[in-house]
């Protein structure tokens, strides 16, 4: 296994299979590219296929009626058209520009929670501590991929939800329940635990901190990223 996780590829492979090894392996030379790219592309192939299904003409039409302005139907139409044209670009968008800066960040408060808690780890290695440990979330894309495939059209609250497996508790949510709470069922992921143990690991192996401190930092993040997810929920319109 040695040999697998002493390469950027074979890293990505050894990081799911043997953790320990690969972030010892990390902690003497930090690489982050090859991670990077598979989120990267994952996430823009996920949020590509998903704005190609997302029926906007309701939600566009609600917010019309909402705001109280007198728009004509052929007025309405051409707002569902130009919101169409305009998606995929979001898509793109949010896939390759926000998503790595969401890394970054994420990479950088790892980095200084490990810090405050007495370690002399560099950003570059928490970088690759980061990217490395969410590639979980990478898998579960990759696996949505079919389950998108086959996928009929989708409301935006399906979309916000990112529950396309039975991964989550988002699955076993109330037909009532509202979006608030389905983002909330929807954190409580296979992927997104899975990510969180490759976190601890690497923090502890690479950050040289005690297993406690990487579980403190790593599940702070965590519940930090569940507010801000359930935050952008409950202000978003439609």
């Amino acid at each position: 296994m040695s040999a697998m996780t002493d390469t950027g590829a074979g890293r990505l492979l050894g990081v799911l299979a043997a953790p320990g090894e690969t972030f010892r392996s990390l902690a003497g030379r930090p690489t982050w590219v090859a991670p990077l790219l598979v989120l990267v592309l994952s996430a823009t192939a996920v949020g590509w296929m998903v704005t190609a299904r997302l029926d906007l003409a309701p939600v566009i039409r609600h917010r019309l009626e909402a705001s109280g302005s007198q728009v004509s139907a052929e007025q309405a139409e051409r707002s569902i058209e130009m919101a169409k044209k305009l998606a995929p670009y979001l898509a793109l968008f949010q896939g390759l520009v926000a998503a790595p800066a969401l890394y970054l960040v994420v990479a950088l408060l790892l980095w200084i929670g490990c810090r405050l808690v007495g370690s002399e780890m560099s950003y570059r290695a928490s970088l690759a501590t980061t990217l490395h440990g969410l590639l979980p979330l990478a898998v579960g894309a990759l696996l949505a991929i079919p389950v998108l495939w086959n996928h009929g059209a989708m409301t935006p609250e399906e979309a916000r939800s990112g529950s396309f497996l039975i991964s989550s508790l988002a699955a076993v949510a109330p037909a009532g329940a509202g979006p608030v709470a389905r983002a909330l069922l929807g954190s409580v992921d296979l992927f997104s635990l899975w990510a969180i143990v490759l976190l601890i690991i690497g923090c502890r192996i690479v950050a040289r901190v005690s297993r406690a401190a990487a579980v403190g930092v790593v599940a702070s993040l965590w519940l930090l990223g569940v507010a801000v997810k359930v935050a952008l929920v409950a202000i978003a319109p439609g």
